[in-house]
């Protein structure tokens, strides 16, 4: 077990073959008017074998679409995130609680892994959240090439 884990309030050990796929999530405050309040989430995933970022996140939303009741695809575009390629997305669908929009980008990192930046409000909400998400999303960096993580 060579491989580490490391957050601010822990850290263990994990056999080198394990992927993280660990997920980090923040909540605005909720004025309980909806679904669920404001969050962002980031999140970790491997590709098939072979499968390039288009692909990946055609897959996610060919699953979402089936799954979600009302799913609605506004937006998918290739972008940039702080300089690396991305997707975006935009759909919303109905939570059973209410209509939930989100954004989704996805970018692919050096070690092959795929990283999601998912922004969630109430549907209804959402452009009045959305200029804290853009100022979230546009303060993201990557890490400069060989700083430790």
């Amino acid at each position: 077990m060579s491989q580490t884990c490391r957050t601010r309030d822990f850290s263990f050990q994990l056999p080198d073959d394990w992927t993280d796929r660990s997920m980090i999530a923040w909540a605005g405050p909720s004025d309980n008017s909806g679904p669920v309040a404001p969050n962002i989430m980031v999140a970790y995933d491997r590709p098939r074998p072979g499968e390039a970022l288009g692909a990946y996140v055609n897959r996610q939303m060919a699953d979402l679409s089936s799954r979600a009741q009302g799913f609605q695809l506004e937006l998918r575009r290739d972008v940039m995130l702080s300089g690396r390629q991305a997707v975006e997305v935009l759909f919303q669908w109905n939570s059973g609680a209410g209509m939930v929009k989100q954004r989704q980008l996805y970018a692919q990192l050096p070690d092959g892994r795929l990283i999601s930046i998912v922004n969630t409000a109430p549907a209804e909400r959402f452009a009045a959240c959305d200029q804290q998400f853009l100022a979230m999303l546009n303060s993201f960096t990557w890490p400069a090439p060989g700083a430790a993580a």
